[in-house]
């Protein structure tokens, strides 16, 4: 089958798929990035430049009008939920797989390596060896940079493409990464061992199987979903962070709310919302990708709108922002960075937290 060639927008890397995944969307194995790959023959076409400016004026248009409406009702009609997290060290973030790197021997793309070979004989004792070799580098470099805790993205490992991959359901661990279940209470115990908050990514979907294919379905109770996975997280590991993966943001209007009780019911939890538009800032800590360049307006309204307002910025890939990560340092927010190798953003903050002391 013939191969594309694409380079990933965000990080650059160069990489190369089957003709079948043409006219779907990818993940980038190294920084997580959503990419569509356009057929060739298309590649050329795009709409006569007014249409589109128009287009895009009437949706900017509609939708700040709504943000505004919805922020104006959602400060003067409900009792405040604040953000109590105190801590503003950074969090490093683990992606234990990819399903770029999935294979015969390695089914769930642990630890982007497809060589790894955990089915054969002996295939048990060579995961638990891997794992926590990587979970060993990952606290030396997470005390190296004075951060708070650890959130974990693929608990489950990534044998289903996007945007099925990230599973974001502890509960179905012993069905689809069995060779997990007998170490996963190592795995974070030897992380709160290192003195770190654990975090994990959970999703408001329903993962099942309809007729023998992988499905993340829509539920219409997203708060009762993420509280299931959330007491079981708590209740075996002492989960206390989570990000919230493909949630709806805009597009689920009724989302706000339910995470907003969520986030009153369980104050002593931090939630970090994938997707998010202004009233999510009043209740938990945005993500955003400072390597994105993801604008800093609404950071900025939400700061005087919601006081003590903080997001969760990923600075991974960004090192060439230092004074933006020094900013966002500055005014509380929680950095975010890749946490199993030590890279550019790791010598920043351990530079600022060494100045912190």
């Amino acid at each position: 089958m013939a191969k594309v060639k694409i380079a990933c927008p965000d990080c650059g890397r160069v990489l190369q798929y089957d003709e079948l995944y043409v006219g779907n969307k990818i993940k980038c194995p190294h920084c997580k990035l959503s990419i569509f790959i356009r057929q060739a023959s298309l590649a050329g076409i795009a709409r006569p430049r007014q249409r589109r400016i128009k287009r895009n004026v009437v949706i900017f248009s509609c939708s700040s009008i709504l943000l505004a409406i919805v922020a104006v009702l959602w400060i003067w009609l409900l009792e405040p939920v604040r953000v109590q997290w105190p801590d503003r060290r950074p969090i490093g973030i683990l992606f234990l797989a990819s399903d770029f790197h999935a294979s015969a021997k390695n089914p769930r793309g642990w630890f982007n390596d497809a060589n790894l070979d955990i089915v054969g004989p002996g295939g048990a004792a060579r995961f638990r060896k891997a794992l926590f070799d990587y979970t060993d580098r990952s606290i030396a470099n997470l005390k190296r940079t004075g951060a708070q805790g650890v959130i974990v993205w693929d608990l489950e490992g990534e044998q289903f493409p996007h945007k099925i991959s990230f599973i974001g359901d502890p509960r179905l661990l012993d069905r689809l990464a069995p060779e997990m279940l007998p170490v996963v209470d190592e795995f974070f115990g030897r992380l709160r061992g290192a003195g770190l908050k654990i975090g994990l990514t959970i999703r408001p979907q329903q993962f099942a199987f309809i007729k023998g294919h992988p499905r993340q379905t829509q539920v219409l109770d997203i708060k009762q979903i993420l509280l299931s996975k959330i007491n079981y997280a708590r209740a075996h590991w002492g989960v206390t962070i989570f990000y919230v993966d493909s949630n709806g943001g805009i597009r689920r209007p009724d989302e706000a709310a339910q995470l907003r009780s969520l986030a009153a019911q369980q104050p002593e939890i931090l939630l970090i919302p994938e997707h998010h538009y202004l009233p999510y800032w009043e209740f938990s800590a945005p993500y955003v990708s400072l390597r994105r360049g993801e604008p800093a307006l609404t950071a900025t309204v939400a700061r005087k709108l919601f006081p003590g307002a903080i997001q969760a910025l990923d600075i991974s890939g960004a090192s060439q922002e230092s004074a933006e990560i020094t900013e966002a340092w500055t005014q509380g927010d929680i950095l975010l960075f890749r946490a199993w190798e030590w890279s550019p953003e790791c010598d920043i903050l351990e530079r600022l937290s060494r100045d912190s002391q």
